[in-house]
């Protein structure tokens, strides 16, 4: 019985350790578990993000299809009925916009017309056509042309949209807004009594060929129709997405989702829901980590006994481990004080007790500064020397993000934050933090410079972004015309027209590119390929005004008799295109009749030229955003350009090391001031 009682107590760690393991073992098993099930639970948001995606670019190529409709009206003038339907054949609407019902134009029929509107469409063989609801109003509209004309849309036929208040609010939006607009829910007029579904309209306004659309109340006065489509809405969601509505939530269940979609002032909520049984969800892992912990856990209570009755070779051992550490944490010491990257270390307490060098040369916080704190009081002082826009969120708030992202195998993921620290140089850090379960450190705070990556990232990301805007619009008319040309035969005049518009919008395009192209050079060569010379300011300005081609009927730029030489350091040919630009901006912003007058003058350290026009002017808000790429004050449209002259300008300019400054004021005109060091 002693020597029973004895053995039991040199065995208790042992069976601590087995208590321990299984308890440990289930506890892990229930975490997988966990995991497991944010994981279904994070495709499934990744899931409804998408589709949420498709469906905004999906309304995006529905709404731009409507606007080239509405280009047929601004191309011609006139559309014949032959003319819409060629169009909407050639779009093969089943195949490039499933879901939607059919493209039509809705005409405004002017008051005091409606009998001669009827007449007219009579006489184009519909004798039985009228206007519904019958008797005239404030407005009336009616639905002419609507292609396929079959089936359904055959009820549409001659319906006044307008007398209805859903559709009447959408359609008087996109009139006032110039672009496209959704209606609320509505029963579509092609609805019979069977399958009838929820519905929605979107509208595109025409206005009149060559009218002023440069406001609300002179869009209304030019309004002369609609482009629209109707959806119906299970037949558009089945269009858009096809079998994924289903297939994407095949394998998850009793999950929930809201996404809210924003189409220019109108909102749809997409509500997201998985009835499908839960047994795609496989919980084998969390089987294997219980399974794997009891045997890992027995297989410890065995160790344990084997190291109680081996006590000595357990001392030696722990000898050689002790030493293995100790090598370890002089080369992790070695390796925090040369690399480049920033590491803050923390005792069990959570108070600071190392700081590698990077941390000063990162944050501007000295070690000794630090030293001791806890983490709170650290989380204080390093968020004190950030930016407001990007502050540091605190040690137990990266440490949140970091514990609560927990994988599948039992890794933590690296929850990086990012901050940004404020003064002369500003730096953007990436921090995430390492918890340990060592004797002496709870966690490691890491810091890595990511300053340069991300300027770059968004400089990138900014310029593709708007370059691939300005030259779709283009694009699009030029595809359009030419395929409309290569599948029809039209008139000489119309070929003519059709073949204008291709050939304008072309050397748009090309203008574009040149443009970009310019920027391109300049900015990788800055101005290593510029031939500085001594150059006289007003006899350049001459051979400037002498061969700028002014625009017919317009008077040339007005240039002052010189009382000499005003003699500057430039390249002849860059001075010459800046100059240009800006002149070409004077001439294309102000009316016919006014002039433009180019002035050289004497400044502190070189000349100046000012160019001034009577024109349309600027307000302050736009004023202060003329240089950025592609940014126009005109927003009618009517307006050649690209909106990278000024940028070009100023580029050229300030690597002659001079500057560029503008003072504008709406309605009365734009004076440009270029001032060039002098030689």
């Amino acid at each position: 019985m002693i020597a029973w009682l004895q053995a039991t107590r040199k065995t208790w760690p042992a069976w601590i350790v087995l208590g321990a393991g299984m308890l440990a073992s289930i506890l892990a098993s229930h975490l997988v578990r966990q995991d497991i099930e944010k994981m279904a639970v994070r495709q499934f948001a990744l899931s409804c993000d998408q589709i949420t995606l498709q469906i905004q670019e999906r309304l995006g190529a529905y709404a731009l299809i409507l606007r080239g409709a509405a280009g047929l009206f601004a191309a011609s003038g006139t559309v014949t009925r032959g003319a819409w339907q060629a169009y909407v054949e050639k779009l093969r609407a089943e195949v490039s916009i499933p879901g939607v019902q059919g493209i039509g134009f809705a005409q405004v029929i002017p008051p005091g017309r409606l009998e001669a509107h009827i007449g007219r469409i009579r006489g184009e063989g519909f004798p039985q056509y009228s206007v519904r609801p019958a008797g005239e109003r404030a407005v009336t509209t009616s639905i002419i042309y609507l292609e396929p004309f079959r089936d359904r849309n055959l009820r549409a036929f001659g319906f006044d949209m307008y007398s209805e208040p859903i559709r009447r609010a959408a359609m008087e939006q996109a009139r006032d807004s110039g672009d496209a607009a959704l209606s609320g829910k509505v029963e579509l007029v092609q609805e019979t009594r069977t399958d009838v579904q929820a519905g929605t309209l979107m509208y595109v306004p025409v206005y009149r060929n060559g009218a002023s659309v440069d406001s609300p109340e002179r869009r209304r006065t030019a309004l002369i129709g609609w482009t629209y489509s109707p959806y119906r809405m299970s037949d558009l969601m089945l269009g858009m997405l096809g079998d994924r509505v289903e297939q994407a939530f095949e394998q998850h269940s009793l999950f929930h989702q809201q996404r809210r979609i924003g189409f220019n002032g109108h909102q749809w909520l997409l509500a997201f829901d998985q009835t499908q049984a839960a047994s795609g969800i496989s919980y084998m892992p969390a089987w294997s980590t219980l399974l794997g912990g009891i045997a890992l856990s027995g297989l410890l209570f065995w160790l344990m006994l084997s190291v109680i009755n081996t006590r000595v070779n357990a001392m030696r051992i722990a000898a050689e481990l002790t030493a293995e550490v100790r090598e370890r944490v002089a080369q992790l010491n070695t390796i925090f004080e040369l690399s480049p990257d920033g590491f803050v270390s923390f005792d069990r307490n959570r108070r600071v007790v190392y700081a590698s060098p990077a941390i000063a040369r990162l944050t501007g916080l000295q070690g000794p500064q630090i030293a001791g704190l806890d983490e709170a009081e650290f989380s204080a002082r390093l968020a004190l020397v950030c930016t407001n826009e990007a502050r540091f969120p605190g040690v137990a708030a990266v440490r949140g993000a970091q514990t609560s992202g927990v994988s599948a195998r039992g890794n933590q993921n690296e929850q990086r934050q990012r901050i940004e620290i404020g003064g002369a140089s500003r730096r953007v850090l990436e921090c995430a933090i390492r918890l340990s379960e060592t004797a002496t450190v709870s966690q490691i705070l890491y810091f890595r410079d990511v300053t340069h990556e991300t300027e770059v990232d968004q400089m990138k990301s900014e310029f593709l972004s708007t370059a691939a805007h300005e030259l779709r619009t283009p694009m699009t008319t030029i595809y359009g015309f030419a395929e409309l040309m290569l599948e029809r035969d039209f008139g000489e005049a119309d070929r003519r027209e059709f073949l204008g518009t291709i050939v304008r919008q072309s050397k748009l395009t090309v203008s574009i590119l040149n443009e970009l192209l310019d920027l391109v050079r300049i900015e990788e060569r800055r101005g290593k390929d510029f031939t500085i010379e001594r150059v006289d300011l007003c006899e350049l300005l001459r051979e400037i005004a002498a061969g700028f081609g002014t625009p017919e009927g317009r008077t040339a730029p007005a240039l002052p008799a010189p009382d000499g030489p005003l003699w500057v350091r430039a390249d002849r040919g860059k001075l010459t295109q800046a100059v240009s630009n800006v002149l070409s901006n004077a001439y294309k912003y102000s009316q016919p009749g006014s002039g433009v007058e180019i002035e050289p003058a004497e400044s502190a350290g070189g000349a100046c030229v000012r160019i001034t026009d009577h024109g349309i002017g600027m307000t302050p808000e736009q004023l202060a955003r003329v240089g950025e790429r592609f940014y126009r004050a005109d927003t009618s449209g009517k307006i050649p350009g690209t909106g990278l002259g000024m940028t070009i300008v100023r580029e050229i300019i300030q690597l002659h090391g001079g500057s560029a400054t503008l003072a504008s004021e709406a309605g009365v005109g734009t004076t440009v001031t270029l001032w060039i060091p002098a030689a």
